[in-house]
């Protein structure tokens, strides 16, 4: 099994989540499939969303809820609907394109 890594960082991540998502492309259909968000120790110390997730696995911060399906439950519902960022992703291009990804 490959170790999970963060994207943003490279660093060991802690926990990737894949669930269905769907957009419309430029002809107006809908297109399904799968959406990743990764938890990672070192990006998501300062997201409020994220801080029960990592005080459950690193047992730092305030005391973790008692059931993982519920904080990570509260952390998708964030995450979700997060938009990618146009630059990072013209940068991620790039790197997969040079043969870098």
């Amino acid at each position: 099994m490959t170790p999970l890594v963060c994207a943003r960082c490279a660093a060991p991540a802690l926990l990737a989540v894949r669930y269905p998502h769907a957009w419309r492309n430029s002809s107006g259909e809908r297109v399904e499939g799968l959406r990743e968000s990764v938890l990672c120790e070192s990006c998501d110390t300062d997201d409020p969303a994220a801080s029960a997730l990592l005080a459950l696995f690193t047992g730092d911060g305030p005391p973790p809820p008692t059931r993982l399906t519920d904080a990570v439950d509260d952390w998708l519902a964030t995450v979700r609907h997060r938009t990618p960022d146009p630059a990072a992703l013209d940068t991620e291009e790039s790197r997969w394109r040079t043969g870098d990804l």
